[in-house]
């Protein structure tokens, strides 16, 4: 088949590209950058002016939508806000809305999205099912897969991924907190009982192939394992994988006096998401295990 991927330069993006060639698909990408444009494998878009290259969309299969604005990059401002839910919503529109122009639509569009479109939930399992939150992420989460779903189901299947924490030493939050617990300096954030759902990129790009693969599977799709831990179970873990002890702890009104709302939302906010759809359409997680994981992932 012939994917379109968005964000292909991204942490996701591009793993995913190599997984997609590797499984014998033709991949091509938009980029905002104009000069890595090259009209054969690399097309551009700029999603804020409603701009697409037309050749993007030409016999393409399927389209995978992954770009938007990184949300846990700075505080929250109004002006921060407005361009999180801009670069999200209006790129899906702007997709979206060429699909339903075209005589021959894609057969499917995955679209990223978050389980932060549940808010903090405490120990409460949630799964597909479970009604978005009030707050900003919630809203946003709203907007974001609905400007997708006004698709016509009938001529492309729509997925939106709900992703967790994406674990990779190669970017990402774990990426980010490696130096620190490195040198023996890593923390629990706040009272450290909030769940934390993860999964690995392996395991990522392995779901996103199942999605693409079954055509039984449609709508939100939470793509996380099914054994979220506690984020003092998470750092103690990482910590001990590395042999490093953790000690610290950062009491929550420290991290919302240092991020603000973005702090909140993201670092205290408790998700006890379940992959629900994924585990019954039959997908395998290879890394099913949070210590397993942590000792393949840094074992490179």
């Amino acid at each position: 088949m012939k994917i379109l991927v968005t964000g292909i330069t991204g942490l996701i993006g591009s793993a995913l590209g190599e997984h997609l060639k590797k499984k014998g698909h033709d991949v091509v990408g938009l980029v905002r950058n104009k000069s890595r444009a090259d009209q054969s494998t690399c097309f551009h878009w700029d999603p804020l002016s409603e701009f697409l290259d037309p050749e993007a969309l030409s016999q393409v299969d399927g389209i995978i939508h992954l770009a938007g604005e990184n949300i846990a990059k700075g505080r929250w401002t109004q002006h921060r806000k407005d361009l999180l839910v801009r670069s999200r919503v209006e790129s899906t529109r702007l997709l979206a809305g060429r699909i339903q122009s075209m005589d021959h639509p894609p057969k499917f569009m995955i679209n990223a999205s978050a389980v932060g479109i549940y808010g903090s939930c405490g120990d409460q399992v949630v799964d597909e099912k479970t009604p978005p939150a009030k707050d900003f992420l919630g809203q946003l989460g709203v907007a974001w897969e609905q400007a997708l779903f006004d698709l016509d189901p009938k001529k492309t299947r729509t997925i939106a991924l709900r992703f967790g924490l994406v674990l990779s030493t190669h970017g990402g939050a774990l990426k980010a907190m490696l130096p620190s617990f490195k040198w023996g300096a890593g923390a629990v954030l706040g009272s450290g009982r909030q769940f934390v759902p993860w999964i690995t990129l392996d395991d990522t790009l392995r779901a996103i192939s199942h999605c693409m693969d079954r055509p039984d599977v449609k709508g939100p799709v939470n793509c996380v394992t099914p054994a979220p831990v506690q984020f003092q179970t998470f750092a103690k873990t990482l910590g001990r994988v590395l042999r490093r002890p953790v000690w610290m702890r950062i009491p929550p009104i420290l991290v919302r006096t240092i991020f603000g709302e973005m702090g909140t939302a993201t670092l205290l906010s408790s998700c006890r998401a379940h992959p629900k759809k994924l585990l019954d359409t039959g997908f395998e997680f290879h890394h099913p295990d949070l210590t397993e994981a942590f000792q393949d992932l840094l074992k490179h």
